[in-house]
């Protein structure tokens, strides 16, 4: 195992994991989205804000029309994204639960294979659901799925061929890493102690994110969080804007199910295009 270097997210998963802890005991249920909301638009997105200088530097965007193409491609990938979630929620939701899962593997593939990475996609995705699937549902219906009881009737057989899956790669591939046996006991923990969207913040927020934000930023030479915020900034505002752009049109919606569209249809809408540039960066990167 490679104990030399302990990137951020090492040490910023096990905070995030107290710092969900303590949000999950607070009182009522507004404190957590409200923190769920901050801390996916402060450390959730801007791993994602890079794509533009990622593309810049893989598909060659030397040319203002070729930039251009490229913005317009994305979102129109995350608008039929939405298309596709306000005709057909219950299939959407599951869509994206299951790419979602090959994306998070993404943190281990380098690693673990591409099949041990879909194993520990599997296994972050199957914990709440399998521990938490009364508190679940109603998360699902607030997205606007109404047919969620095959989704989290699979949800164990996921978890647990995301496990075996998990187990086996760790014990085939001598690369594997401390955190690769580390955090998913870490995350199980979690799942068993936190609100299932305390755990969402836990992991996206306090290990993906970061995670991939140090990848691609080392891969972009870019030097010290300045440096960084200077990168995300100009996508990440546009991100808030289109994010706020959207809720007039959801204002006949409780508010509760108004945060978790914008956020969790809006995350499915970035995914796609995000994980289609990803596949075609990660190859090239100096891991």
């Amino acid at each position: 195992m490679d104990s030399s270097y302990r990137p951020p997210a090492y040490w910023l998963f096990p905070i995030g994991l107290l710092l969900s802890l303590g949000i999950s005991l607070l009182p009522g249920q507004w404190p957590l989205y409200a923190v769920l909301a901050i801390s996916t638009a402060v450390l959730g997105l801007p791993h994602g804000s890079l794509d533009t200088a990622v593309a810049k530097r893989y598909l060659h965007l030397n040319s203002l029309p070729r930039l251009v193409a490229f913005l317009a491609g994305y979102m129109a990938l995350s608008a039929g994204v939405i298309a596709i979630w306000l005709q057909v929620p219950n299939i959407a939701l599951a869509g994206f639960l299951l790419y979602s899962a090959v994306h998070f593997g993404d943190d281990v593939a380098h690693r673990l294979g591409r099949i041990g990475g879909i194993g520990y996609g599997l296994w972050i995705l199957g914990l709440p659901v399998t521990l938490h699937p009364g508190t679940v549902e109603p998360l699902f219906a607030m997205l606007g799925a109404d047919q969620t009881g095959l989704i989290i009737s699979a949800a164990p057989w996921g978890l647990a061929l995301g496990g075996v899956i998990l187990l086996s790669a760790l014990a085939l591939h001598a690369d594997r890493a401390l955190s690769d046996w580390r955090d998913p006991l870490l995350l199980a923990l979690g799942a068993a102690l936190l609100h299932p969207l305390a755990y969402f913040i836990a992991y996206w927020c306090f290990l993906h994110s970061p995670r991939h934000l140090e990848l691609a930023a080392r891969d972009l030479n870019l030097q010290g969080w300045r440096e960084r915020l200077r990168a995300v900034a100009p996508t990440t505002l546009a991100t808030y804007a289109l994010a706020a752009a959207a809720i007039p049109f959801l204002m006949g919606v409780p508010s509760d199910a108004i945060l978790m569209q914008v956020i969790f249809i809006g995350l499915a809408a970035l995914t796609v295009p995000h994980m289609i540039l990803e596949f075609i960066a990660s190859p090239n990167r100096a891991e």
